[in-house]
């Protein structure tokens, strides 16, 4: 029997070119196989973790998101303030999430508690009360109080309205910017990032009710030791496990700091005070002795108020926005200043025309009258736009006796008794020297700021007020006059500066390190 043709041996061990690269597609790199992963996900990969951290269900009727923060839970690792400015962007220096600390008064470190704060989302938000070109929006439907960016205008009147330090400003952009509960993420069911970042689980987002913000926010109730009365804005954050230590009081209760000084703002407010005043002046003393009007009194009150209301225009981060500022006339008292100060300038300028041009005295009465309504209205808004921040040392009474003084002090310069000027100015001088000596005690912390890093300033303005006093003293000619004027404009500048640099500002607790601040 003859053998068949002989086979060949298969190949084993050999594969093609066509083989191999089969074999290499179905070996994925790290990033293929992470997206292969969670291509098909119908939920975010950390859900299990934060679940229990965010409601299951939207909130209803008379219902928002809020903060619930478990002051035992944080240990003030910071985790939550580098995931918010990480996934929010934020600049180098800025930050919408801050930690700070609880102590007991004897600062020996027996009783201590870290806070974790952020916006609070206040049913009743105060930076949307104030702000004049309505930037900021409170969702019907979530109860999260939203900054709209491009309608700021960098005016930051939202930092001295909201008690919380929320609202930051930005260089950069030169408008605020502030926490808004990282709405997107919770509108696809995922947590904000504070949430998801804090490893002992001491943020969480509830939903709360409008009667129970209610409730824990009366006249008698703070959110924390040491901050406002919650009935300002009523918040929605809610602190659990707060010691009951009475003597609990923030870590930098004793810190001593000059408040922004806003100089812009001291410029305007001081010199359209003053401005107002000298047209007041013009206008009423020549109507009542039926004299012509004073030129030179005419001229450095159109000359001070206009340079007053430009230079305001330096205060905003974005000035091209300054045309919204009447948007907001309904709730903002800033607001309504710019809406007054609009028709004061215009009718000033008119008087100043119709004196200059020698028209009938009817139409100059009128148009002085007019002027001089709209200029006490003006300094009236000036006083409230400060008094609705609920800041003791800004009240209206207070506001009042320093914003009306000057101008009543202006007005009677150009009077047959110059020397009135003083008497009218003198209360405030009379309030801020009681505050330095501390003889007025209800303003402690501006007394030491007084007496400490304010010192200067304070002695800079005697020289403008002994300025003030050698002009009034030949007050009886034009070389007189101007330097009264030059003096009361100098020494209420910087008494404005003292105004916005002397404030004790509501915040919330600090860092224990701002306890060396003495």
């Amino acid at each position: 029997m003859s053998a068949g043709p002989p086979t060949a041996a298969p190949t084993v061990g050999v594969a093609t070119l066509i083989d191999e690269l089969l074999l290499e597609q179905q070996q994925l790199t790290a990033v293929e196989r992470f997206a292969q992963k969670h291509e098909n996900a119908t939920e975010p990969a950390l859900a299990k973790h934060y679940r229990s951290l965010i409601p299951l269900n939207r909130p209803g009727e008379g219902e928002q998101y809020g903060f619930e923060v478990d002051l035992e839970a944080c240990s003030g690792c910071k985790a939550c303030v580098s995931a918010c400015h990480s996934l929010n962007g934020l600049d180098e220096s800025e930050s919408w999430r801050d930690v700070g600390t609880l102590v007991g008064k004897g600062g020996d470190g027996s009783t201590q508690q870290t806070v974790t704060t952020a916006c609070h989302h206040c049913a009743d938000p105060a930076c949307a009360n104030g702000c004049p070109t309505l930037a900021y929006e409170k969702d019907s439907e979530t109860g999260i109080v939203r900054h709209l960016d491009d309608q700021c205008m960098g005016c930051r009147y939202c930092e001295l309205k909201c008690p919380y330090e929320v609202p930051k400003y930005n260089e950069r952009l030169g408008i605020v910017r502030k926490c808004d509960l990282c709405q997107s993420r919770l509108a696809v069911g995922e947590a904000p990032a504070c949430v998801q970042a804090c490893p002992n689980e001491a943020i969480r987002i509830t939903i709360v009710t409008e009667s129970e913000i209610l409730e824990r926010s009366g006249s008698d109730d703070h959110l924390l030791p040491g901050t406002i009365e919650s009935d300002y804005t009523r918040p929605s954050t809610r602190f659990v496990n707060l010691d009951h230590d009475d003597s609990l009081e923030p870590a930098d209760a004793d810190r001593v700091r000059p408040a922004h000084g806003h100089f812009p703002l001291a410029w305007m407010l001081a010199l359209t005070q003053v401005g107002a005043g000298l047209f007041l002046g013009c206008f009423l003393w020549s109507f009542l002795g039926g004299e012509p009007v004073s030129r030179l009194g005419l001229f450095s009150a159109l000359g001070i108020s206009f340079a007053g209301l430009g230079g305001s225009i330096l205060h905003l981060g974005r000035p091209t926005q300054a045309w919204r500022a009447f948007l907001g006339w309904r709730r903002s008292w800033l607001s309504r200043e710019i809406l007054v100060f609009g028709p004061w300038s215009g009718a000033m300028a008119c008087f100043g025309a119709s004196v200059f041009l020698g028209l009938p005295e009817w139409i100059q009465h009128s148009l002085g009258a007019t002027g001089s309504v709209f200029g006490i209205l003006g300094v009236f808004c000036s006083v409230m736009v400060y008094a609705d921040t609920r800041r003791p040392f800004w009240s209206f009474p207070l506001g009042s006796l320093r914003f009306f003084g000057a101008m009543a002090g202006a007005a009677f310069l150009l009077s047959p008794w110059p020397w009135l000027a003083l008497v009218f100015r003198l209360p405030a001088l009379v309030f801020d020297a009681g505050v330095f000596t501390g003889w007025i005690d209800r303003f402690p912390v501006s007394t030491r700021l007084f007496c400490g890093p304010l010192r200067r300033w304070n002695g800079l303005r005697l020289l403008g007020e002994s300025v003030f006093l050698i002009g009034l003293t030949f007050s009886g000619n034009a070389a007189g006059f101007l330097i009264a004027v030059a003096g009361m404009v100098i020494a209420e500048v910087l008494a404005r500066s003292l105004f916005f640099q002397a404030v004790d500002e509501p915040r919330m607790p600090g860092a224990v390190k701002a306890r060396e601040s003495h």
